[in-house]
């Protein structure tokens, strides 16, 4: 069996709006996390969110499998409206890919993470272990700039996608480009477990939602037709 162009599109609509969804319950499971300085209650943390942590990291593999098959959709909406030989969407699959990957990698340690805490309770290692999950999830950001940079190219010039998200995908862009102050903050609103790591996701989850929205709406057809 093999989907039209305006079948992809409608079904890259859908998984964009479940990894939304599973996103955000994922998000907000665990609780709110320790901040960079608060070293010990990273164990209490993990010991007694222990269940909610690991649930809501099956969930964040779930979602990105949504997430890729989204990241894929939109690249291929992107090449169906091209008109120009540049194919603009390529930036934006390569960028969701590579955040995807690092937002993976980092769910992956902090499940080991959990595990260990329960098996030796050794601080030192919780918080290095900590420390690298969250400073995967900060390098994922560069990869999701990327993606909504390279969307946000990519509507400019296809018109696939409602204007408005070209102007919104690159302010996305700049916020995941921005988290990277928490690589060496040390507390504050841009550190790990500042205010600044809960903003961008759902500034990101937004930008995808609208995206899901419009790309389930019809097409017009004078648009269909351009050449």
């Amino acid at each position: 069996m093999s989907l039209s162009v305006d079948q992809a599109r409608r079904v890259g609509g859908v998984v964009g709006i479940l990894f939304v969804v599973i996103g955000v319950v994922s998000l907000f499971l665990p609780g709110t996390p320790p901040k960079a300085d608060e070293v010990a209650k990273i164990g209490t943390f993990f010991t007694d969110k222990r269940g909610s942590i690991l649930a809501a990291n099956y969930l964040v593999y779930v979602a990105f499998v949504f997430f890729l098959m989204f990241v894929g959709a939109l690249r291929a909406q992107f090449g169906a409206a091209d008109r120009t030989g540049i194919r603009p969407g390529s930036a934006a699959l390569a960028g969701g890919v590579a955040a995807a990957s690092l937002v993976i990698a980092g769910t992956a340690v902090l499940n080991g993470a959990v595990f260990q805490v329960a098996a030796a309770g050794d601080a030192n290692l919780n918080h290095a272990l900590y420390d690298i999950s969250n400073d995967l999830f900060i390098a994922s950001g560069f990869g999701f700039a990327a993606f909504f940079a390279g969307s946000a190219v990519a509507v400019a010039i296809t018109g696939a996608l409602p204007r408005v998200l070209a102007p919104a995908g690159l302010v996305v862009a700049l916020l995941n480009v921005v988290s990277g102050v928490g690589f060496f903050a040390k507390s504050g609103f841009f550190a790990i477990g500042g205010a600044y790591g809960i903003i961008v996701p759902l500034a990101t989850l937004l930008w995808i939602l609208a995206a899901s929205l419009a790309m389930l709406r019809p097409v017009p057809a004078a648009r269909s037709a351009a050449p």
